[in-house]
């Protein structure tokens, strides 16, 4: 019986591997201002590979893309880094509801005084006051510091000079130098925990924080905690350490730019990792399964809030959504990607788009395609 029904479920997947493939190319766009030259996606359930499909090519005239491929995972980067700070608290290292501010108050460049100054805009006659002692670990986690983003609050400023010099190489404390540059130490968006603003600057903390308890740098952290206990290979923090994998590499683009071209270690630890699909979905399951995490820490993970208007629920580093009916745990990444995990059916999702801003909605594509596996 066994045997039959594993004929029965192929013959369906080879039918539905047609269908998913040509949903998949409809997609492709390598003329239009927001080209799409390839997607990929995987999904897997309990030990079954359900969609194992990509379309198109690398690369603008480049070779045939393959699921193999590596691509930055972009602020999915935040799952592994939530991890990290979980791993922390089970080791008694820190507490969630610790302030921030004791921990990282010797690092100088970070002027942590100054970090947070907020003025409610009701009564602009105010003096705007100073919040970076209430600061706390979980808030952080959650992006509910109030810290305002030197990505999304001086968006064109920020991409106007990453094109002027676009070989840079940058460390936190350039980071923390543009926040200051920028005066969005001066912006915060309110008081600690009284609202949400996705910030990475809420990550480059944290992973300072990671480097001070670890007494270590985060690629080595990454490497010891997570990288090498769970043997992913073609995983690693781009820019910041050196690697030995000889996979092919997604272009993913930004409009017509080819960022594969752009030194992105401005992502630091809101978002500079390489990996691929397959190395994802073990880093998933393997937190689900509670191989990196306690079931009681992964609970506080993925217990998500409402955000924002028209937003997605957060928890800590992680995204709630809903696809096909079913809920995932994840998160998205700036170029195009996806990773997230259902636990109601043990089912992994990875996807990679390729390109930041693709004329489509990619939600209504990936819900498309599970309703072609039924």
């Amino acid at each position: 019986m066994k045997y039959i029904l594993l004929v029965m479920f192929g013959t369906m997947f080879c039918a539905n591997a047609q269908d998913i493939n040509q949903l998949l190319e409809s997609k492709l766009d390598s003329s239009s201002e927001n080209p799409v030259h390839s997607i990929s996606v995987y999904v897997k359930t309990n030990d079954s590979v359900i969609v194992d499909e990509a379309v198109g090519l690398r690369r603008k005239n480049g070779e045939k893309a393959k699921t193999t491929d590596l691509f930055r995972i972009a602020s999915s980067t935040k799952l592994f880094i939530a991890t990290i700070i979980l791993q922390l608290e089970e080791e008694g290292k820190l507490q969630l509801e610790d302030k921030m501010y004791p921990y990282l108050k010797d690092m100088d460049f970070l002027r942590l005084d100054d970090f947070h100054f907020y003025q409610d805009s009701t009564n602009l006659s105010q003096r705007s006051t100073s919040f970076s002692k209430a600061m706390t670990i979980k808030q952080l986690l959650s992006h509910r510091s109030g810290l305002a983003d030197i990505f999304n609050d001086r968006q064109e400023a920020f991409f106007s000079m990453v094109m002027r010099e676009p070989e840079q190489q940058y460390r936190p404390r350039n980071i923390v130098n543009l926040y200051f540059e920028y005066g969005l130490n001066k912006e915060a968006k309110f008081k600690p925990d009284e609202g949400w603003h996705y910030s990475d600057m809420n990550y480059v903390l944290l992973g300072l924080l990671i480097e001070k308890l670890d007494e270590k740098l985060l690629s080595q952290s990454m490497r010891d905690r997570i990288l090498h206990p769970l043997d992913l290979k073609d995983t690693y923090f781009e820019f910041y350490e050196t690697t030995e994998t000889k996979e092919s590499r997604i272009h993913q683009y930004v409009g017509a730019i080819n960022f594969n071209s752009v030194n992105t270690s401005f992502d630091w630890s809101g978002g500079g990792l390489v990996s691929t699909h397959q190395d994802l979905a073990t880093f998933m399951e393997a937190l689900f399964d509670n191989k990196l995490i306690s079931e009681k820490s992964l609970q506080k993970m993925i217990k998500a809030k409402a955000t924002i208007k028209d937003h997605l629920p957060y928890g800590l580093g992680v995204y709630k959504s809903i696809y096909n009916g079913e809920t995932y745990y994840g998160h998205y990444g700036f170029y195009g990607t996806y990773i997230g995990y259902s636990p109601s059916t043990n089912t992994v999702l990875s996807y990679c788009i390729s390109q930041a801003m693709p004329s489509f909605y990619v939600y209504e594509l990936v819900d498309s395609l599970f309703k072609n596996l039924k």
